[in-house]
């Protein structure tokens, strides 16, 4: 199959997810969301415990609320950041948010590995309807 194939059937996979058209679509979008919502929440909440725990403190990095919420987010998104924490608090925080990077990846790849199977067997089901259709038979 050509390159463009591939980015062509790609892109028709993912706007089936966007506009839910099965349930497997349905499924892989609910999760994706519910991911991005709880990441969202999570940031939020983190930033203000980083700016409580390091704004002020001796040796931070952290001297605005955009800088915790800098900092928030690359730890949780990419579990890498732009600072270093000067406080206790600060090194523990930084630690759980790797965590919960750790864990989002794993979950988005669950997300995905469970999606390709489950696809597959509606695509297959789907064959089987049509050619069942063709050749006259009830589905």
């Amino acid at each position: 199959m050509a390159p463009h194939r591939h980015i062509q059937r790609a892109s028709t996979e993912l706007i089936a997810v966007v506009l839910g058209r099965s349930d497997t679509h349905i499924h892989l979008r609910d999760r994706l969301l519910a991911i991005f919502w709880v990441t969202v929440v999570v940031d939020v909440v983190a930033t203000a415990v980083v700016w409580v725990t390091e704004h002020g403190a001796n040796g931070s990095q952290i001297h605005d609320l955009f800088d915790a919420f800098l900092f928030s987010s690359s730890q949780l998104l990419t579990a890498s950041s732009v600072a270093s924490p000067a406080t206790d608090e600060g090194k523990v925080l930084e630690l759980v948010f790797g965590i919960y990077a750790i864990t989002v990846v794993a979950a988005l790849a669950g997300s995905f590995g469970a999606f390709f199977p489950r696809r597959g067997r509606g695509r297959d089901a789907e064959k089987a309807r049509r050619t069942a259709a063709s050749q006259g038979h009830a589905p």
